[in-house]
């Protein structure tokens, strides 16, 4: 198997453990047993390695060993205010021009982010959220906007499910009530009520932020 093929796969075992709350912030990772584990060279493992750096989930330290990375809250509160303006932005350009929101794959997430609250499967719960929104900004298929959406989310669900595992959660599953709004004004066709749900949500993160709590997921 091609090296580059090696490192994807790399790459992609480590991103899902740490999505998964496997490596948590502050563990301290051996490229040894990583390569061992996975069984392959260090060469297509610090490929991979190099890749997780630039996504800011890692850090390899000198003769040390690689660092699960904390993300900082207000950097997540930063992410969340421009994916805020995406959707604000999204939902106008539906309603001036008319677009016809797949009320389906909503409704698929929607119904994911249900079970997963009843189950308390937190990671399930958060991914669902977050690609109930991605599938909103979708319909405008605005190619930019999608790709930035996607360069952020993982990194939220990172920090959400560590803070989850670590420090538990002061609301649990309550952002499904921002969800079934969103999708209830959304089948009404009120483009205006379904935005003023996402800013009321984002007012009440900020506060959340400012008091060291974890914003809604």
């Amino acid at each position: 198997m091609p090296a580059l093929s090696l490192a994807e796969f790399a790459y992609q075992e480590i991103r899902q453990k740490l999505l998964n709350g496997e490596y948590l912030p502050g563990t301290l990772l051996s490229e040894n047993e990583l390569a061992n584990g996975l069984g392959m060279s260090r060469t297509p493992l610090r490929d991979a390695v190099m890749q997780l750096e630039k996504d800011g989930f890692v850090e390899t330290l000198f003769k040390r060993g690689i660092l699960v990375k904390q993300i900082d809250i207000m950097e997540v509160f930063d992410i969340f205010e421009l994916l805020t303006a995406l959707y604000i932005y999204a939902l106008d350009y539906m309603e001036e021009y008319h677009y016809k929101v797949d009320l389906n794959a909503l409704r698929i997430y929607l119904d994911k982010i249900i079970e997963a609250s009843e189950k308390q499967k937190y990671r399930e719960y958060y991914e669902s959220g977050l690609m109930f929104m991605g599938s909103l900004l979708g319909t405008i298929e605005n190619r930019v906007i999608q790709e930035t959406f996607n360069r952020y989310k993982d990194k939220i669900l990172f920090f959400v499910v560590a803070h989850r595992s670590t420090k538990g959660s002061n609301r649990p599953y309550t952002g499904k009530k921002l969800y079934s709004e969103i999708y209830l004004h959304l089948t009404e066709g009120n483009f205006q009520a379904a935005k003023a749900a996402i800013l009321e949500s984002k007012r009440k993160s900020r506060e959340e932020v400012l008091s060291s709590r974890i914003p809604t997921a």
